[in-house]
């Protein structure tokens, strides 16, 4: 176990500044996918094609993947305690706004500007992360932090299903679930300004003493990643490849699976539940990568996944569909903190939260192409299969660049 680990300043930061980013990332995660529920009635009243759905879904990344580096930099300008809360407040009324939505083009027009309104978030608090915790102790913030994903899942998908239910005051469903699932972006962004430190240094509730010994950890720890890094571009530009592939396999799987449990027989009701028991499994996994010590199991994980995205594609019944989603969800949850552990520390400073832009939005690009592929496979086809195994094989490729990046005897600190 490391020093680090074991002084309680890290503790106290961890446990200040991790469950409100994750608590905001739950919300923003939700207020990107809920669109996976929407469509199960949306698609009919908007008159919206499967390859349409697919396109509206993964629009969001372009604008997205284009605004992560300027985002970031203006993070380091002005402070994450405002940058962050201002972006959650847009984003929260763009969300509830979609509710309004009346043809093809403004739907699409809404998904992109919530891309624009969320690009700078999830950069933003890997970067963020830099400025509290060591390299030694990130993959479990991150690991912690990511718990947003599956929570966001858990409850959010049983909660969309019947939301597709409430059909009052005039309102479809659909409607109801933005305007209510936007609602909490906007009252947290707010809060948001109240509750972060920009940086240690600003945190009221660390001392003098605690301070100095972050700020003098953290200088070190600098000084050692620029000694041992050695031709880290390309090692970035591999972690780009690695995160697109990885991307088309979360958002394949985060916009697609509501309508394929249907389409094997699930009522929309008990495909909230379905995909709460897929995503259980999900942090499950999750919890075990937070507690792991070394990279060499990414390749396995990516291969894991992919697997899973293979079992659905053969399967014909609800069970086995919800069987393969659940493999594939746990490997792609339980390799995102050790992924992100490995492509953070590659480089430091100013420099990280550059090549960490770029590589979310190599991955924002990923979450685009997945969807629309699946949406475009499955009109060309009518069926899922394809698209299923098209993401089989872009986590395949990710398992074999993942392997040959990951450094030859990678010693994270015990978490």
């Amino acid at each position: 176990m490391s020093a680090a680990t074991l002084k309680p300043v890290y503790r106290r930061i961890m446990g200040h500044i991790v469950p409100f980013l994750m608590l905001l990332y739950t919300i923003a995660f939700l207020n990107r996918v809920n669109v996976g529920f929407a469509a199960l009635t949306m698609n009919h009243d908007l008159g919206i094609s499967d390859r349409m759905s697919g396109f509206a879904a993964g629009v969001f990344f372009l604008p997205y993947c284009l605004f992560q580096i300027p985002a970031n930099s203006v993070l380091t300008r002005i402070g994450a305690r405002r940058w962050l809360g201002a972006l959650m407040v847009v984003w929260g009324i763009v969300s509830m706004g979609t509710a309004f939505v009346s043809s093809i083009p403004a739907y699409i027009g809404a998904r992109a500007l919530l891309g624009v309104a969320e690009s700078g978030f999830y950069p933003g608090v890997i970067y963020y992360f830099t400025f509290w915790l060591p390299r030694a102790l990130r993959t479990r913030a991150l690991a912690l932090f990511l718990f947003a994903l599956p929570i966001c899942n858990v409850f959010g998908s049983p909660v969309s299903a019947y939301l597709l239910h409430m059909n009052v005051w005039g309102l479809h469903g659909w409607q109801w679930l933005f305007l209510i699932e936007g609602a909490p972006a906007v009252i947290f962004g707010i809060a948001t300004a109240f509750v972060l430190a920009n940086d240690p240094q600003s945190a009221g509730w660390l001392t003098a003493a605690e301070k100095q010994q972050v700020e003098r950890e953290l200088a070190g720890d600098e000084a050692d990643q620029k000694a041992s890094t050695t031709h880290p571009w390309w090692k970035v530009t591999a972690d780009s490849a690695a995160y697109f592939l990885w991307s088309t396999g979360i958002y394949g799987l985060s916009f697609w699976l509501p309508k394929i449990l249907v389409t094997r027989g699930a009522s929309t009701i008990a495909t909230g539940w379905w995909a709460t028991l897929t995503f259980a499994f999900g942090a499950v996994a999750l919890w075990w990568a937070s507690r792991q010590h070394s990279m060499k199991s990414l390749p396995v994980l990516f291969l894991a996944a992919g697997a899973g995205f293979a079992v659905c594609g053969v399967s014909h019944t609800v069970g086995l569909a919800v069987a393969g989603f659940s493999l594939a969800c746990m490997g792609l949850l339980s390799s995102l903190p050790i992924f992100w552990s490995l492509a953070a520390g590659r480089l430091s400073g100013k420099a990280a939260g550059t090549a960490i832009a770029i590589v979310n939005s190599w991955g924002a690009v990923g979450a685009f192409c997945g969807p629309y592929a699946m949406g475009w496979l499955k009109d060309a086809t009518h069926r899922c299969t394809a698209g299923l195994w098209a993401i089989a094989v872009c986590l395949a490729l990710g398992a074999g660049i993942v392997a040959i990046s990951v450094p030859v005897s990678p010693k994270p600190a015990r978490t």
